[in-house]
């Protein structure tokens, strides 16, 4: 696929993230290609409205490409996802044996390290890291660190407003526990 197609596929992606946006979920969009540039599936997180971590877009969207291709091997398939998939969904990219990842915005927070593997630093993966696996980051990074940044911009407002206190967890030498606020 050319750079082009990639373009216009992390675009659908980011779509699937606004979705995510306007129903109140982390805004990360997820779209799974076959070798040919068809489109098998799409998904955005789900986890506020399903009450699971299971609802991450980019398992949505697999799901939905086993069914349409009828087999749980996605050989030979992209998936591009808005954000940096975590160790759970990078798992099940690897075991639903997809080809190439292409990625927006790196997660420093929960992401994989994918980020490490793009820059060549894959000693401390070598032992969950398929080698044949082709990772790509940073395409269309700006606009998916842009709708993330409004997606949690808006949450906290809605707390200050609210005036929810953040609580800090302080940890003393006994073992005992002290919560603060902020």
């Amino acid at each position: 696929m050319n750079d082009k197609k990639h373009l216009l596929f992390m675009q659908k992606a980011l779509r699937q993230a606004e979705l995510a946006l306007k129903k109140k979920e982390v805004p990360v969009g997820a779209l799974v290609v076959d070798s040919q540039g068809n489109i098998l599936g799409r998904g955005y997180n789900k986890i506020e409205k399903t009450g699971c971590q299971a609802s991450h877009a980019e398992v949505i969207a697999i799901k939905k490409a086993c069914k349409k291709r009828g087999d749980w091997r996605l050989d030979d398939c992209w998936i591009y996802v808005t954000l940096e998939p975590c160790l759970m969904c990078f798992g099940l990219i690897q075991l639903s044996r997809i080809k190439r990842v292409v990625f927006g915005a790196t997660s420093e927070l929960f992401g994989a390290g994918l980020g490490d593997i793009v820059s060549g630093n894959i000693d401390s993966y070598k032992k969950f890291y398929k080698n044949n696996l082709i990772i790509k980051g940073g395409l269309k990074e700006k606009e998916s660190v842009d709708i993330l940044k409004e997606f949690f911009k808006t949450i906290r407002k809605k707390r200050k407003v609210r005036g929810e206190a953040k609580i800090k967890v302080l940890r003393k030498g006994s073992g005992e526990v002290v919560k603060t606020q902020k």
